[in-house]
């Protein structure tokens, strides 16, 4: 499986491969080094979500480029845990904690 692309890659994808720019898909695989069929994926999927490629100004946004939400579980620990176990430790302050080498040296 290919490695996703960053960013800047897609909207360089996207620019180089619409009309306004002229570039083939087979030369803009060449120019970012990506493969034909991840080209025409990055491109479609910027059309997709709003990409108007015929436009006479190109206007790039974030959501043409970004990646999609993925699914799967939820992280175990949520913000309400952290910020518990923050507040505690910020009770407990420094005294809580032992360091095992000052403890061995006597300090």
């Amino acid at each position: 499986m290919p490695p996703n692309t960053d960013l800047a890659t897609r909207a360089a994808v996207v620019a180089l491969k619409s009309p306004a720019c002229g570039k083939t898909t087979a030369e803009v695989a060449q120019i970012t080094g990506l493969s034909i069929r991840q080209v025409n994926r990055i491109f479609a999927r910027a059309i997709k979500r709003g990409f108007e490629p015929n436009d006479r100004i190109l206007v790039l946004r974030d959501e043409h480029l970004q990646d999609a939400a993925r699914s799967g579980r939820p992280p175990k620990e949520m913000n309400e845990t952290k910020a518990e176990v923050t507040a505690k430790e910020d009770e407990a302050g420094e005294d809580a904690w032992v360091d095992e080498e000052e403890e061995k040296a006597g300090c």
